[in-house]
C-alpha cells in the first residue's frame, strides 16, 4: 500500500489512527533562512516556508512529534534526521525541542557526509547530521548484529542527482527501517518529498503513508516508487545486501 496524502503535516498528522504506525523516518525542512545560493544550492521547497522564526518551527516539530508519539505503536520507533546549525553567529542543536516531546531520545547517530559547505574559513567543514532514534517505550527489543555493527557513525554520502532540493540517500532510511522491523508493517514520512523514505520501505515489503504539501513532489515520489530508477536500485542492494526477507536479512528478535 502506497498513501500520498496532499496536506499541512500537522492536521494530517492528526488524522491518523493512534497506535497504527510501526516506523516513521523523516528529515524536516531545517529552517534555514534562505541561507544557501553563489556556489552552494539554495534550498528552496516547492511550498513550504524554510524562514519561520525560530520559535515557532521548534514549537511546529515539537507539536507534530507528539502527534506521532501518540499514532505510534508501543514498540515503534522513529527517525528524524536534523542538523546543528550555525545562525547569527550561535549553534542551534536538535536536542533543545527533542528534549521537550514525549519520546524517549533512544540514540544519537552521526552522519558523516564526508563532505560540507565551509569554504570561508571560519569554522571547521561541517560534514555531518544527526540521526536522533527516537523510541515510544523506554525499553526494546535487541537490534540485529547487523545492524549493531553499523556503529554510531554512519559514513556515505548525501543524494547528489535528485531534482528534490534537500533529499537523503535511499541508505538512510533503508538502514533504519530494517534496524527495527522484523515483520511487515506501515511506514510514515510527514515530510515524504520525493519518496526517498517510501522507495525503501515498499522494496523492504512494507506499506507506506507520506505526506507533503507539495502536489509535484507526491507526483515524483509516485513515480519513483512504481518504477525506481536503476541507481536506486543498486544502491538500495548494496546497503541491503540480501533478499528483504531472507534469512539473514530478517532477524531474529530477542525476546
Amino acid at each position: 500500500m502506497i498513501d500520498l496524502r496532499l496536506g499541512d503535516s500537522l492536521e494530517l498528522a492528526k488524522g491518523l489512527e493512534n497506535n497504527s504506525i510501526d516506523c516513521t523516518v523523516t528529515s524536516p525542512p531545517y529552517n534555514k533562512g534562505g541561507i544557501g545560493g553563489g556556489l552552494f544550492r539554495k534550498i528552496e521547497y516547492a511550498a513550504f516556508n524554510d524562514t519561520l522564526p525560530e520559535e515557532e518551527y521548534q514549537n511546529q516539530q515539537i507539536e507534530l512529534l507528539n502527534i506521532l508519539f501518540d499514532k505510534t505503536k508501543e514498540d515503534g520507533s522513529l527517525f528524524y534526521n536534523h542538523k546543528v546549525r550555525y545562525l547569527e553567529g550561535n549553534a542551534i542543536s536538535p536536542w533543545e525541542w527533542l528534549t521537550k516531546t514525549d519520546w524517549y531520545i533512544r540514540e544519537e547517530i552521526i552522519w558523516n557526509r564526508g563532505s560540507g559547505p565551509e569554504i570561508s574559513g571560519y569554522r571547521f567543514t561541517q560534514i555531518d547530521e544527526r540521526i536522533y532514534w527516537l523510541c515510544k517505550a523506554s525499553k526494546r527489543e535487541k537490534l540485529p548484529r547487523r545492524s549493531v555493527n553499523y556503529g554510531s557513525v554512519w559514513k556515505f554520502p548525501p543524494e547528489m542527482t535528485n531534482p528534490h532540493p534537500a533529499p537523503y540517500p535511499i541508505i538512510l532510511p533503508a538502514r533504519c527501517i530494517q534496524a527495527v522491523m522484523g515483520e511487515p508493517g506501515v511506514i510514515l514520512d510527514p515530510y515524504s518529498g520525493s519518496g526517498t523514505t517510501g522507495l525503501a520501505a515498499t522494496l523492504l515489503g512494507h506499506d507506506y503513508i507520506g505526506f507533503d504539501l507539495s502536489e509535484e513532489y507526491h507526483e515524483m515520489a509516485r513515480k519513483r516508487i512504481e518504477n525506481p530508477s536503476s541507481s536506486d536500485i543498486r544502491k538500495f542492494g548494496l546497503e541491503c545486501n540480501v533478499g528483504a526477507f531472507s534469512s539473514m536479512d530478517v532477524f531474529t528478535r530477542a525476546k
